[in-house]
């Protein structure tokens, strides 16, 4: 079978497409013939060597996948073969993975594979951001940094589910419309406007109950001062490789402000956060609340092209890598 391997630290031609042994599911694995490869942020993180813990090359890239269950280990319930499902897994830019059963989710009824790629890592994790550490309700104020990417158009709407008011950063016109048609009501085009003082005007100087942000440096400084007091910040990932300026426990202490990280993985081991994150997840997809925007699909021997297109920031929702199976 092809395999994406990532053969040493550094940018994207560091990956190569390879023959490799398909591996076989041992007791309680399932194996999937993949349909659609999800590409992350985590994955061009790993790549570069930025990511904590993160895979040592060579190594088989991406980590999360949708397609058609093949085989079954022993004991691997309640997956047969022919389901179609998304699932968590190593070395996900292959034609075939085989993964534990409690990493594979059903597919939600009305999406194609090429959507539900989205949902293992972008769709729980904002789902998770938001609501089980953010305990974002409605009539709060959310910030949502990256508005118009995989994992940002779908906290737009989610927010905009429970009730929550919306203010969300898109670096074009065309992506600011978008997270608005969305459900985002106050889009700023960091690329023409500050966001910060924009903040401060669209809450009337109050500041959000949450903001979410990924990009590090000077985004998660002024990030920082849109929270109002009490506020929260979670952080998600570092995308622009600057590290934030050092907290001022002062600031902190003055604004009673929380800073919080988040990593997915500490989520998933939690049956019922997962259970209420999938409820209501296929809920709003059946009530047509939740749309997965996957506009850019590119063959598994394309996966360098995807990486630079997200690191570039020309992409809007979703990236996905697709197989020939």
């Amino acid at each position: 079978m092809k395999s994406v391997i990532v053969t040493r630290f550094g940018g994207p031609e560091v990956m190569e497409v390879r023959d490799v042994p398909a591996p076989v599911p041992k007791a309680g694995e399932v194996g999937i013939a993949v349909k659609t490869a999800g590409v992350n942020y985590a994955d061009i993180m790993q790549r570069v060597g930025l990511y904590p813990n993160g895979p040592q090359p060579p190594y088989g890239a991406g980590f999360e996948v949708a397609g058609v269950v093949d085989q079954v280990g022993e004991g691997a319930g309640p997956w047969k073969p022919g389901d179609e499902v998304m699932a968590f897994c190593e070395a996900g830019y292959s034609e075939y993975v085989v993964t534990p059963d409690t990493q594979v989710m059903p597919k939600p009824a009305g999406l194609d594979l090429h959507q539900a790629a989205a949902l293992p890592c972008q769709g729980l994790t904002a789902y998770h951001a938001l609501f089980t550490l953010g305990r974002l309700r409605e009539g709060q104020t959310v910030l949502v940094q990256a508005a118009a990417g995989g994992l940002g158009t779908l906290m737009v709407q989610m927010a905009r589910n429970v009730g929550a008011t919306v203010i969300g950063t898109a670096g074009t016109e065309e992506k600011c419309a978008l997270i608005r048609e969305l459900g985002c009501p106050h889009p700023i085009n960091y690329r023409e406007q500050d966001f910060e003082p924009e903040v401060a005007r669209i809450t009337a100087g109050q500041g959000c109950d949450l903001v979410v942000e990924s990009v590090g440096g000077e985004v998660f400084d002024k990030s920082l001062r849109c929270l109002k007091d009490r506020g929260l910040l979670i952080t998600l990932g570092l995308a622009s490789g600057q590290p934030p300026t050092p907290l001022i426990p002062l600031d902190l202490l003055f604004h009673n402000w929380a800073v919080a990280g988040f990593h997915l993985f500490a989520y998933t081991s939690d049956a019922a956060a997962m259970a209420n994150a999938l409820r209501d997840i296929e809920t709003w997809i059946q009530e047509d609340r939740l749309t997965v925007i996957a506009r850019h699909a590119f063959p598994l021997e394309n996966a360098e092209e995807a990486h630079q297109r997200i690191s570039e920031r020309k992409t809007v929702g979703k990236v996905v890598l697709t197989t020939a199976g």
